[in-house]
């Protein structure tokens, strides 16, 4: 079960598309009945007949029992600091259904997972998942209340476990995309015309960003260092906002603005686009850049990219050295980032037949993470946890 967003991801989001990619795969022939409980939405509702194997819990988080339960919620924690999870918007539609009906397996995909532990006081611990998309250390509550823990990378999983007093089984699910939609073929006079549009001519070099702004990913740093760099040719196209395409007021993304606002000739800042237009921004690129400056869980657009068949240059950070190896990737230090950037950005530049190497290694490597073989690996967890209990 998800959080806030439907599934299937009708409106985007990267645990969302994770689940949807589930049912997509599963077939009922794999010896468990999969449940997705979602908030309801129309779309998705429609989506969902597209996986008629896989039964959905809709909860209507706008009808007035359940907005009254919620706001008797709000009621409570606002005077006395407690939270009556049972009666949060959202959970308190499953709590029931837990009720109703017994499971043997629940997992906690993002959302408030402590609710999670209060709303199934029928299940034993060992009955319980907790699958992390985040560098995340639990507090109490969450390790009394999970035997299980599946992490996104060994990274991820690791850091969880240290922070447990009681014994919790430890499982690493590496994360997915549709590697045949990232990797779709752009004809030469297409990815010159995007250019074009673009305002890009072909003695450019192209770094891309693809991401929110955000403070902790390092998208400033990264841009100083294409500004300090003084090649006129060195241009940097930045694909994201701060809140996903809603109508953001960050801060940080007005000073990120500004600076391309007195960098025109060096920032493209396109603002949000729409992931499946990603491709094609991708195909005007040379080389894709993910700085971020935190300990990165197992960021979705490091597969993206990959499969788009671009060679990266990433930080040394949290899981991200898990997923990409050194013939796709040049790694760089956080510690002086900006001459590190620049040192990266510098060298690629300089040797375009080893980035076609690593654009070739990219996508061979991003093989391994497609739908298919996240599917497999859910699969091979979930036994081995079910045969445990």
């Amino acid at each position: 079960m998800g959080g806030v967003l439907p599934v299937p991801a009708v409106w985007g989001g990267a645990i969302e598309t994770l689940i949807t990619s589930l049912a997509k795969q599963y077939s009922g022939k794999d010896g468990f009945q999969l449940t997705i409980c979602s908030v309801y939405h129309p779309e998705a509702v429609k989506a969902a007949q597209q996986y008629p194997n896989v039964r959905f819990f809709w909860t209507h988080t706008k009808t007035v029992k359940h907005l009254l339960l919620h706001a008797i919620f709000l009621g409570v924690r606002l005077t006395t600091g407690k939270c009556i999870r049972p009666l949060q918007r959202h959970y308190n539609e499953i709590a029931q259904l837990f009720q109703d009906e017994r499971f043997d397996l629940i997992i906690a995909e993002g959302g408030d997972t402590q609710a999670i532990t209060e709303i199934a006081k029928g299940c034993h611990r060992d009955q319980l998942v907790n699958h992390i998309h985040i560098h995340y250390l639990p507090p109490k509550a969450i390790v009394e209340g999970y035997g299980h823990v599946i992490g996104v990378s060994e990274f991820v999983t690791r850091a969880y476990l240290k922070e447990c007093d009681r014994p919790v089984e430890g499982h690493v699910l590496k994360n997915a995309i549709d590697v045949e939609r990232f990797s779709q073929f752009v004809p030469e006079e297409k990815k010159r015309s995007i250019r074009e549009k673009l305002g890009l001519t072909e003695q450019d070099f192209v770094i891309l960003y693809v991401g929110r702004i955000m403070e902790v990913k390092g998208i400033r740093e990264l841009m100083q260092a294409v500004i300090d760099l003084h090649d006129p040719h060195i241009k940097l196209l930045i694909l994201g906002s701060a809140n996903s395409g809603k109508k953001a007021f960050s801060v940080y993304e007005r000073k990120i603005q500004k600076m391309a606002g007195d960098a025109p000739d060096k920032i493209i800042f396109t603002g949000y686009v729409d992931n499946a237009q990603v491709p094609l921004y991708a195909a005007a690129a040379d080389v894709q850049c993910v700085p971020t400056l935190c300990e990165e869980a197992a960021p979705l657009v490091v597969l993206e990219a990959m499969a788009e068949g671009l060679p990266l240059i990433v930080t040394r950070s949290g899981g991200i050295p898990e997923y990409v190896g050194g013939d796709a990737a040049l790694f760089v230090e956080r510690d002086g980032i900006v001459n590190n950037l620049q040192k990266a950005i510098l060298y690629l530049k300089e040797h375009p037949a080893l980035r076609k190497q690593m654009a070739q290694a990219a996508q061979t490597q991003s093989r391994q993470y497609d739908e298919s073989a996240y599917y497999r690996n859910f699969v091979r967890i979930i036994r081995s946890i079910l045969n445990e209990n």
